[in-house]
């Protein structure tokens, strides 16, 4: 056996040239496939569009064949087109000598299910569900004893949000009073700062209540960016946001996924001289925050 011959029945398209044989990349079952030896080449010929044509394989050593060992080569995409009608086709392999004079013919029968269809395919679909995850680590957050002589800020309470959305999330905060007031001794409140999209500045001896968002510990997998409204963009101990009125406003978000972003949520006050002893000052914050999906 010098060579083998494979002809296509009418329906395949054979495109004619010197095809390059594939002596690698076997499918891994049968795990047995060897390739033929000698120095193989290919020809191809062609009877026509859909009209089949034949594929020559020179250069098999005969003398190293085994009739027990299961032999494969492959013939590049592009040289065969399959018929676009479906049904049964018969390949013939025809084993020949040097001389081109057949020794044996198999035939080898193929169902070609059509260019137009997709009975040999199966579609594969599949849903991931929403996840969002959201918790704060305590529901009360205490500033220390205030005086006129410095600034003071809270110990802080940390939200830990986490989501799948490739949008991410953005988180709010609500000041039930938009202010720190006595219910003992109702005088002069500690008020908020301006809402104006610019953090403001604290100065002892004044008196002002912000907030104070910043990033605790780094998710360990997200993408996108975390970023902080224009107003709770704080770089320093001597600032902080204000907040809007008694309404919800924007102060963090991420654009991406995340397993676990941690924001410290504190506040920052100063007091003026003028606001009156007491010991039940108190505000109560709503922090929500939602996935953009």
């Amino acid at each position: 056996v010098a060579k083998l011959a494979i002809t296509f029945p009418a329906g395949f398209t054979v495109t004619a040239g010197s095809p390059t044989v594939a002596l690698t990349g076997f499918p891994s079952t049968p795990a047995s496939i060897t390739a033929p030896p000698g120095s193989l080449t290919a020809s191809a010929t062609s009877a026509g569009v859909g009209a089949g044509g034949s594929i020559v394989v020179s250069g098999l050593t005969s003398a190293s064949l085994n009739s027990s060992t299961l032999y494969g080569f492959d013939i590049p995409t592009g040289t065969i087109q399959n018929p676009a009608v479906a049904g049964q086709y018969n390949l013939s392999v025809i084993s020949e000598n040097a001389s081109s004079t057949a020794i044996d013919t198999t035939l080898a029968p193929v169902y070609v299910y059509g260019s137009s269809s997709n009975q040999d395919q199966i579609g594969v679909n599949a849903a991931v569900a929403p996840t969002f995850q959201f918790s704060l680590s305590a529901n009360n957050d205490t500033i220390p004893t205030a005086d006129p002589s410095s600034i003071f800020t809270s110990g802080g309470v940390n939200m830990v949000v986490g989501t799948n959305s490739p949008l991410g999330y953005t988180a709010y905060i609500k000041s039930t009073n938009g202010q720190l007031a006595s219910a003992s001794n109702p005088g002069t409140p500690i008020t908020t700062g301006t809402f104006d999209g610019t953090p403001d500045s604290l100065t002892a001896g004044t008196t002002k209540y912000l907030f104070v968002p910043s990033t605790g510990a780094s998710c360990s997998s997200c993408n996108g960016s975390l970023s902080y409204n224009s107003e709770y963009a704080i770089g320093d101990g001597n600032h902080g946001g204000s907040f809007n009125g008694t309404s919800f406003a924007a102060f963090v978000s991420r654009s991406g996924y995340t397993n676990a972003d941690t924001v410290s949520l504190k506040e920052r006050i100063t007091v003026a001289n003028t606001i009156a002893y007491a010991n039940d000052y108190a505000d109560t914050l709503t922090i929500v925050a939602a996935g953009n999906y």
